[in-house]
């Protein structure tokens, strides 16, 4: 059950800090998140390039994990060679208020 005024962290197996680390904390989500952010929208090639270091493998199931979640929205276009756009929905939009706040709560005490 919700309860915006919840005051009390909880840590159980179902508790909703651990659900939101594990969508967020997956390798590379916060840089996909980043670069969603800056560039609105970005292809496949693209998003591995800027990324770097991620192999392809890696980057589709973290895209298709993003993607169930409600974070990442996919759009196929029916092109030949098929062409496909990441960009953040609302949902994932709305995570950069938590990084953001994250980021102060560490540059404030580290």
């Amino acid at each position: 059950m919700k309860n915006a005024k919840q005051t009390e962290v909880e840590f159980n197996k179902d508790c909703a800090i651990r659900k939101a680390i594990g969508i967020i904390g997956a390798k590379h989500s916060i840089l996909i998140f980043n670069e969603l952010l800056k560039h609105k929208v970005l292809r496949f090639g693209q998003l591995r390039k800027v990324l770097g270091d991620v192999n392809t493998r890696t980057l589709t199931i973290t895209l298709k994990h993003l993607e169930e979640s409600g974070l990442v929205d996919r759009k196929v276009f029916s092109e030949i060679p098929p062409r496909v756009e990441y960009s953040l929905t609302k949902k994932g939009e709305e995570l950069k208020k938590v990084l953001l706040q994250l980021q102060s709560w560490y540059e404030e005490w580290y």
